[in-house]
């Protein structure tokens, strides 16, 4: 039951990260990729928390969450001001090319997303917990939940219009500062 707890909390940014970015266009491969990438930045930062919490402990569970905070704010800013600028440039006769977000990007994301696990994983060691059994199940909590948050994205994302990209730079922003509170 403690492992089903620990997976649906950490897959939760995982869900809000795939949600944000989802309401871009992704191509099967792509979500592939971005379910992939945040499978195995939850799984490898539990396992990497583990390890780390061996040499740095305090270092990490005090630093972790605004590393993350900062991070977050600045794509959803970056994302909110793309979708400003396109909102007040376009006019209704003119077309856009279809936009993806890039690989890097949903690398980037994948992995801030996942720096709340290394807090997880210093914790899942000093108390003795299987951190390999940990980071297989809390991996593919995460890799689930992207693809959930990716499909309710895509069902959201035709009745907001242009004004999806905006939502989702709000959606990591609000990430960003719910790792405060962490």
């Amino acid at each position: 039951m403690e492992l089903l707890i620990f997976t649906l909390v950490l897959s939760i940014d995982s869900f809000s990260a795939a949600l944000a970015l989802g309401f871009r266009r992704f191509s099967h491969r792509r979500a592939l990729f971005f379910a992939l990438s945040s499978g195995f930045s939850e799984g490898f930062a539990i396992f990497l928390g583990f390890l780390l919490g061996r040499i740095a402990e305090n270092f990490i569970v005090n630093y972790d969450h605004w590393v993350a905070f900062f991070l977050l704010c600045a794509v959803g800013g970056h994302m909110c001001y793309q979708s400003y600028q396109e909102m007040r440039s376009s006019s209704p006769r003119e077309t856009h090319a279809v936009k993806v977000h890039g690989l890097l990007k949903i690398l980037f994301v994948s992995s801030v997303t996942s720096i709340d696990s290394l807090g997880v994983g210093v914790t899942l060691g000093l108390i003795g917990k299987p951190v390999a059994l940990y980071s297989l199940v809390i991996g593919i909590g995460a890799f689930l939940s992207t693809y959930l948050g990716l499909f309710l994205a895509k069902r959201i994302s035709g009745h907001l219009g242009e004004k999806v990209e905006f939502l989702g730079g709000v959606i990591l922003i609000l990430l960003g500062i719910k790792m405060l509170s962490i």
